[in-house]
């Protein structure tokens, strides 16, 4: 089974996204069992922070938004937030999840985010949402 840790922002867009996205297609596969996640509290922290902002009002007044990120830690693989966080990326807030996927022996970093889709030498693999399915899907081949 493919260990990943996946961005917040990806999870984000699987709960905003329209059915069959990549980041849709991800979160489906996690729940098929098809791959592990990884998570953190500090992942988790920051997930149900930008979930509770006022633009995903709507999703989050019925509490879906909470029961997502519940649904997510509970099945996840959660591991203690990195004690040591290298600098690694132009944007230091995204270097915990580089510093987790090291310390869960993950396969990949899932992401969108530029300032980890261009890290020139990470310590793991970075793939975006997109190759991270077309990878999946030549694997189940």
């Amino acid at each position: 089974m493919i260990r990943a840790v996946v961005d917040p922002g990806v999870l984000v867009s699987a709960f905003i996204a329209p059915h069959g996205s990549a980041p849709d297609q991800i979160v489906r596969a996690w729940a098929a069992g098809a791959i592990e996640l990884l998570m953190s509290p500090l992942l988790i922290g920051e997930l149900a922070g930008v979930l509770a902002r006022p633009k995903f009002a709507t999703q989050s007044a019925s509490g879906r938004a909470a029961t997502y990120v519940t649904a997510l830690a509970a099945g996840a693989v959660v591991l203690a937030d990195p004690a040591t966080v290298p600098a690694l990326c132009r944007d230091p807030d995204d270097d915990y999840l580089l510093a987790l996927a090291v310390a869960g022996r993950a396969y990949v970093v899932v992401s969108g985010d530029r300032d980890l889709t261009e890290l020139a030498d990470p310590p793991v693999q970075i793939l975006t949402p997109r190759a991270f399915i077309d990878r999946l899907e030549a694997q189940s081949d």
